[in-house]
């Protein structure tokens, strides 16, 4: 019997979930083999993103979601910043959940095995809805699912999961273009939104685009079924599926918008893409990675096998998807063009090596289309035209092996050894045994091809954050409300430039943060002594001996500031005339200093003076002579400024009005009842202005009394609230309007979605 299927029993739940069964053992079992070794390489630049970002951003995302708070807001870098408005935070994608149950390290390793198997199962339906055999489409899921790409990513949570709903989206896409069934449209629109709430935007635009431009290929060359949508009724449909995965993901992709638009450097924080691969850069390196399993210190990104690269030019004699093979030739062969000239040729910064992706994929469908042409039974004509597709193959298969390496010609020398009884046979239950026993051969090449001599989180953390453990308590302790700072190379993972998002204090270490344009003018200035705003290469938030303007850090509050040892602040010195640094003795390596001039973090001031921008605030707060206990700056542009006279008087021309003294009895105290709840108390006997020292955000929201009050862009980057004479209370509240429309949307969507769900269900 052919193991071709069509409407009928396209889909047998038994079988699938065997093709299940094995994606669930294989999964980790390949990801134990490519990821964990004892000899693994430490601190590196190629494994730093997984120390550095990935680890603090989903562990500070899902604790907070453990204890029943939604992370809108991280008041624990840069003096606060968005935080679901990252699309790295990845806070509403599905597979996401497992960090809600295990400890950071260990949902890192589960949920690269849960993508795994998806990238697999997904697959295997995928294949299905091509008309494959069940054997040919596992042996394209273990193709896909563990391929050098795969390998490379399982261990980045946004590039796995956007890798494990791909498939899906290609299957949906495919049955919704086939059938008139609601059935297929809605779960199309939510595989392309989980792509979306994903957090690698990169990798996201690269498969959206093959999918939708194989949605417009099957809206006017897919194969009409007898009850099938005609072309328009297809593209109809194909822009449900559209509109299904634009409302639904709007719960991210809408705050992502609005905070893009306020940074210097958007497409740098949007493109950003940690793609720890060998990826080629010439057409000789390319063929290079197709046919050589050279096992490195990382993955190639486009190795699936010389044995599945001999089977693609068979998958143009497939009598059933032969149109289908040539969309998938060309669109391969377009993304790996845009792998090579993207890079110099087309606009910065994207990275153009996440065309390598869907290549990779087009590719394994390739494969598994002229695996499923060999393995066809012998019914009618069949028999005889396998002979043709089998010669075809061996010939290819000898091509390369004799233009391969001696290890490629071993793997290919199996190939010879499972078709050539196939062929000989032609036995229908020997197809089936042979297509099982490739599947084994591929797995072992693949896991042995694309191993990763990197370490991971899972091997060493948190241990790994711990190496400064005392110190860090002791800083934390002397920050005294204050602020913290972590200085520290790029590849310390004992003091990376997300500690904050692990520790219990207030920091503030930037690192490769994205920056709004108001942030980078200010870090301009206590990064190398370099003001010149960047051309090409992307603004850290780095603290340098060279500063130009180090006073700023007591406008931060910074109070407590721990280096490590081979760091060019170990010296505890300015070139420039800054705060007072003192060493405080700890028992670590690293090196404690306490700045004793820093700022509060929440102060009154009884004067100030109008500014117009960050750049003038900027050099007015690094002046020697600007006495910040006593005045502070206001931006113009700043809400509320037309009435601020009406409450505090001035502003303050400092060539005529002298400062005026402090009173008696003032106060200014911090209560943090959370990252999006600050609550600031006050108490002086005339008005003045409130100084908070975190970060001004439009999302921000301020009451006096429980009265609403504007919030002012105060000192450059912080918040002021004019406050008349006597005791107040001051309660901010973040509160983001591009999130609530966005889940307003998203909510709105999904609950139409399981209304027609419902009727449709109904009616059938």
């Amino acid at each position: 019997m052919s193991e071709i299927a069509f409407e009928g029993n396209r889909y047998s739940l038994l079988r699938l979930f065997g093709v299940a069964v094995f994606f669930i053992v294989a999964a980790p079992i390949f990801w134990y083999h490519v990821q964990i070794h004892p000899d693994a390489i430490g601190a590196a630049y190629e494994n730093a993103d997984l120390y550095q970002d990935v680890y603090p951003s989903f562990h500070y995302g899902f604790s907070r979601l453990r204890a029943g708070q939604l992370p809108l807001w991280n008041a624990k870098q840069l003096c606060g910043t968005p935080f679901l408005a990252q699309p790295s935070s990845a806070i509403f994608q599905p597979l996401n959940a497992v960090f809600l149950f295990l400890a950071t390290e260990q949902a890192m390793a589960v949920h690269a095995f849960l993508c795994l198997a998806m990238m697999g199962i997904g697959f295997v339906a995928f294949a299905r809805s091509l008309d494959l055999g069940y054997t040919a489409a596992l042996i394209g899921g273990t193709l896909y699912a563990f391929c050098g790409a795969s390998a490379a990513s399982a261990s980045r949570p946004a590039l796995a999961a956007a890798l494990a709903w791909t498939p899906f989206l290609f299957w949906g896409i495919r049955e919704t273009m086939r059938q008139a069934r609601f059935g297929c449209s809605a779960p199309a629109g939510l595989a392309g939104a989980a792509l979306v709430l994903s957090g690698a935007s990169a990798l996201s635009a690269c498969m959206l685009a093959t999918a939708l431009a194989y949605g417009v290929f099957l809206g006017f060359c897919a194969p009409r079924e007898a009850r099938g949508p005609g072309v328009r009724e297809r593209f109809e449909r194909l822009l449900i599926v559209a509109a299904i995965a634009v409302t639904v993901s709007s719960v991210q992709w809408l705050p992502t918008a609005v905070w893009l638009l306020r940074l210097d450097r958007p497409w740098d924080a949007l493109w950003a893409t940690g793609l720890p691969a060998q990826v080629p850069m010439s057409v000789e390196e390319l063929l290079a990675q197709l046919l050589v399993p050279k096992p490195g210190a990382l993955p190639h990104l486009a190795y699936i096998g010389a044995a599945a690269l001999a089977a693609v030019p068979v998958a143009f004699m497939h009598h059933a998807s032969r149109r289908d093979a040539f969309f998938f030739m060309l669109a391969a062969a377009g993304a790996l063009a845009v792998v090579l000239l993207g890079p110099g040729r087309m606009p910065e910064p994207f990275p153009y090596a996440c065309a390598a992706f869907p290549a990779v994929f087009l590719l394994a469908t390739l494969a598994a289309l002229g695996f499923d042409r060999l393995l066809l039974t012998r019914c009618g004509t069949h028999a005889l035209r396998r002979r043709y597709v089998a010669a075809l193959l061996l010939a290819l298969a000898a091509v390369l092996f004799y233009i391969s390496t001696s290890e490629t010609r071993g793997r290919l020398a199996v190939l010879f050894a499972i078709v050539i009884p196939v062929v000989l046979l032609r036995w229908p239950r020997f197809s089936v045994l042979a297509g099982l026993l490739l599947v084994a051969a591929l797995f072992a090449d693949l896991a042995t091809a694309n191993a990763n001599l990197y370490a991971h989180p899972f091997s060493d953390a948190p241990e790994c954050y711990l190496r400064y453990g005392r110190t860090l308590e002791t800083a934390e302790a002397q920050a005294a409300g204050g602020r913290a700072m972590s200085a520290a190379p790029p590849l310390d993972f004992g003091l990376p430039s997300r500690l904050g998002m692990i520790r219990a204090g207030l920091y503030d270490a930037g690192g490769l943060e994205p920056l709004t344009r108001d942030q980078a003018i200010w870090w301009r200035r206590l990064g190398p002594d370099d003001p010149a705003p960047p051309t090409t290469e992307r603004q850290e938030a780095v603290l340098s001996p060279g500063a130009a303007l180090p006073r700023l850090l007591n406008v931060m509050a910074m109070r407590a500031i721990v280096v490590a040892p081979d760091d060019p602040l170990a010296a505890g010195t300015f070139e420039r005339e800054g705060p007072r640094l003192t060493l405080v003795r700890t028992e670590d390596a690293a090196r404690l200093f306490v700045n004793d001039t820093a700022w509060p973090r929440a102060a009154w001031r009884p004067s100030w003076r109008v500014i117009d921008g960050v750049a003038g605030a900027v050099n007015t707060l690094g002046a020697a002579d600007f006495d910040g206990a006593r005045e502070c700056v206001i931006d113009r542009d700043s809400p509320g400024y037309d009435k601020l006279a009406t409450v505090v008087p001035g502003p303050r021309e400092p060539a005529k009005t002298p400062l005026p003294e402090l009173p008696e009895g003032v106060a200014c105290t911090v209560e943090d009842h959370g990252a999006e709840h600050v609550i600031v108390r006050t108490q002086a006997p005339q008005p003045g202005i409130a100084v908070l020292a975190d970060t001004f955000d439009p999302g921000w929201k301020a009451a006096l009394d429980g009265t609403p009050c504007p919030i002012l862009r105060a000192n450059g980057l912080f918040r002021g609230i004019a406050v008349p004479a006597g005791a107040h209370e001051i309660v901010f509240t973040y509160r983001p309007g591009s999130f609530f429309v966005g889940i307003a949307i998203t909510l709105g969507a999904l609950g139409l979605l399981a209304l027609l769900g419902v009727v449709n269900y109904i009616r059938v």
